[in-house]
């Protein structure tokens, strides 16, 4: 099955310049950096290095996300970000465990039993535990890490499950949508190293907060 790989960046130059230099194009058949306004020279260095790049219409990292979906011409996606949180080495291993078992979706995890984040600070750790353990009770799953972006799902599914939330918020209605629905997921015990440049996006408190809104929205709303 074919792969498109959506890379979305915004003022990422120091990740692109170091991470997108190591990806072999070879691993996957449509590679589209969605970017969402650049400033900072990345979208001058995406070209250099050749790959297609897009013009995000909307804002948001879930937007780069479902721009991307519909642009993509392959039946899976998989989603990589060229911060440094992500290894590239690991596209590979995702596509090919996908296609092994014919997954719906097959993701990294930082928290499994060899799995490590080098990014987490003591409380961004206590925070992804925390509502892995809430996805779990609440929506039936079994996973060890519901808010990490890096993984492969099928074009159709992606489309099915109808996320419409942004940032971590996104990453964790992937994982309860996919609960709720029982889809075949597989985990990968994998590493997030430490961000390369840029400003990390994430505040504790107000994602803290709509991680847990959204927890009890689609508790309520069960078949929304």
């Amino acid at each position: 099955m074919s792969t498109t790989v959506i890379i979305p960046t915004k003022n990422e130059i120091s990740g692109v310049k170091k991470i997108l230099p190591m990806v072999d194009k070879k691993w996957a058949e449509e590679w589209l950096v969605i970017d969402g306004g650049s400033t900072d020279g990345t979208i001058e260095e995406v070209k250099k290095l050749d790959f297609k790049i897009i013009q995000q219409k909307g804002k948001g990292l879930g937007d780069a996300y479902r721009e991307g979906v519909k642009i993509a011409s392959s039946e899976n996606v998989l989603f990589f970000s060229p911060d440094g949180n992500a290894i590239a080495e690991d596209i590979p291993k995702l596509i090919k465990k996908r296609d092994e078992g014919d997954y719906d979706i097959v993701q990294i995890s930082r928290f499994g039993k060899n799995g490590k984040s080098e990014d987490d600070t003591i409380i961004t750790s206590f925070g992804n535990r925390m509502f892995t353990f809430l996805v779990n009770v609440f929506f039936g799953g079994k996973l060890t890490d519901a808010l990490f972006g890096f993984k492969i799902v099928k074009k159709e599914i992606f489309d099915k499950i109808n996320l419409d939330g942004e940032f971590l918020t996104l990453e964790q209605q992937m994982s309860i949508k996919a609960s709720k629905l029982h889809l075949k997921i597989a985990e990968i015990d994998g590493v997030e190293p430490k961000r390369i440049g840029g400003k990390a996006k994430m505040q504790p408190l107000p994602t803290g907060a709509s991680l847990s809104s959204q927890i009890i929205k689609e508790f309520i709303f069960w078949k929304s």
